[in-house]
C-alpha cells in the first residue's frame, strides 16, 4: 500500500491541489460541534492525504499534527499548511496499524476514509492505535464510504476478507452497517450521521 500511496501523491500539481484544499479553509463540518461540546484542543489527522483535513483543522483552531504510510503524503499536507498559514506539529511517516504517537498525545483523532482502504484484520488494529494514542475520554472521528458503481464496475479481485484490490493497487472494503457494527464493537458511539455523499460518520469516545 505504500507503494500506491507514494505513486498517488508523487509529483503533485501544488496550484491543483491548493484549489482543492481552498474549499475546506472555510468549512465547519458537523462534527466540529461535537469537538467543540468536548472542549477538544489537539487532533491528530490520520492518513493524511493532501492535507485538505488538516488545513480545516488549523483554520478551525485546533492544534494539528499527522501521519501517513506516504512520505510523498506528509510532503504534501505540509506544504499545503504552509501554504495556507497555519501552524502545525510533527508529521509521521507511519502506517496506521503502527502510530508513532506515544500513549495519549491527542484529544482528537480524525480518520476520513481511512479504515476501508485496510484490510479487515488491519482495521481492527488500526482501531486500538487510533485509541491509544487518545487522552482519556478523547474522541475519534470515522468514516465508512458507501459502494458506488465505480467501485463495483472497476476491474478487480475479491480477497478473502471480502476486500477489492483493484488492478492500480487499491484496496477497498466496503462495510455494511452490520460490519460496521461488529467492528466497533464495545466503544461508546456518541455521534453517528450519514452526509449528503452516502459515508457514515462516528464519533467514538475512549
Amino acid at each position: 500500500m505504500k507503494e500506491y500511496w507514494n505513486g498517488i501523491w508523487a509529483s503533485p500539481d501544488i496550484e491543483k491541489y491548493m484549489g482543492y484544499v481552498n474549499g475546506y479553509v472555510t468549512w465547519k463540518p458537523k462534527f466540529l460541534d461535537v469537538f467543540a461540546q468536548y472542549e477538544v484542543e489537539s487532533v491528530c489527522d490520520a492518513a493524511c492525504g493532501f492535507g485538505a483535513y488538516s488545513v480545516m483543522l488549523a483554520k478551525n483552531g485546533y492544534a494539528v499534527s499527522g501521519f501517513d504510510i506516504s512520505d510523498e503524503s506528509v510532503r504534501l499536507t505540509q506544504t499545503m499548511m504552509e501554504k495556507f498559514s497555519c501552524a502545525y506539529g510533527a508529521y509521521k511517516v507511519c502506517g496506521i496499524t503502527e502510530i508513532e504517537y506515544g500513549d495519549a498525545s491527542f484529544n482528537a483523532v480524525v480518520a476520513h476514509a481511512v479504515i476501508d482502504h485496510v484490510s479487515l484484520a488491519d482495521a481492527r488494529a488500526a482501531l486500538g492505535e487510533l485509541f491509544r494514542i487518545l487522552t482519556p475520554g478523547g474522541l475519534l472521528f470515522i468514516t465508512f464510504d458507501p459502494l458506488g458503481e465505480e467501485d463495483i464496475n472497476k476491474k478487480h479481485e475479491v480477497l478473502e476478507d471480502g476486500s477489492r484490490l483493484y488492478e492500480d493497487g487499491l484496496r477497498f472494503r466496503h462495510y455494511t452497517d452490520e460490519d460496521i457494527k461488529t467492528l466497533i464493537g464495545d466503544n461508546k458511539i456518541i455521534h453517528s450521521n450519514t452526509n449528503s455523499h452516502g459515508e457514515r460518520e462516528y464519533i467514538l469516545q475512549k
